[in-house]
């Protein structure tokens, strides 16, 4: 039987999957995207070209095995806490790793917290309003219009947008909270009708790689948009909008090649 090197526990409300907690690598933060969980980061953390790196993955509040939050935190002020849980848990700047919403925290943590971190993987984040069809119901209309059924076919949609399952986790089974998947979904909607989300990624102080599947990745215009901004993209062209969930093997690759060429 394969012995897997991971610790499990709960810290600051985030149930954590560590992985290879002994490595002396540069440690990998990663967050999954809006009404996943993060299990969905199982094969990259374990993959054998990323074997010398420590790999932490949390369930966001309110995701996976997580609890729920009291109330829902803006996007912004989760980014100033998930900043202070990193620079309690490590001793040095990790690089952090984010999938859909993941990507778009990962933005805001690096942006406000640049000490804290070392370099920004965001996969397939939202850069504007055509990557957010399936979140539409959340930023134009209410959590009471929504009701049950509203909340239920949302949180489908977003799930089958992003093309994730695994065979420990039926996402359709996974619990994500209601209240945050309908505020979190409306920030996300607000950030790219904004605009400026690829110009913020490519100003950050710390490297970038924005990593997309040809196959239903993020839109044209927003690939246009990072282009304008001059950020570095790594396209799978065999992937879909979880590249690193759909095709692991050549995700690790691109990723073990950033981190070196980083390092």
């Amino acid at each position: 039987m394969l012995s897997v090197d991971v610790a499990h526990g709960v810290d600051a409300g985030m149930f954590v999957r560590d992985y290879h907690p002994s490595a002396r690598g540069t440690p990998l933060v990663y967050l999954h995207g809006l009404a996943g969980h993060g299990l969905v980061f199982e094969a990259v953390a374990l993959h054998a070209r990323l074997s010398a790196h420590r790999h932490v993955v949390p369930d966001l509040p309110g995701h996976g095995r997580s609890v729920p939050a009291p109330r829902p935190a803006p996007l912004m002020a989760f980014a100033d806490h998930f900043a202070r849980w990193l620079g309690g848990r490590f001793g040095e700047r990790a690089v952090l790793v984010g999938h859909g919403l993941g990507g778009t925290l990962a933005t805001l943590v690096a942006e406000r917290h640049p000490g804290l971190v070392r370099a920004v993987v965001d996969i397939d984040g939202p850069k504007t309003v055509d990557d957010c069809a399936s979140l539409r119901p959340a930023a134009e209309l209410t959590l009471t219009d929504l009701g049950g059924p509203g909340i239920s076919a949302l949180r489908d949609a977003v799930r089958r947008a992003s093309r994730t399952t695994t065979t420990a986790d039926d996402p359709g089974r996974v619990p994500c909270d209601a209240r945050l998947l309908h505020a979190w979904g409306r920030e996300l909607v607000a950030l790219a009708e904004d605009g400026s989300l690829a110009w913020r990624l490519a100003r950050l102080s710390v490297p970038a790689l924005f990593v997309t599947g040809s196959r239903g990745g993020v839109s044209q215009r927003s690939l246009e948009r990072l282009a304008e901004a001059r950020v570095v993209v790594a396209e799978m062209p065999e992937a879909g909008p979880s590249p690193f969930f759909e095709r692991p093997h050549e995700f690790a690759a691109i990723l073990g090649d950033f981190l070196r060429f980083k390092s």
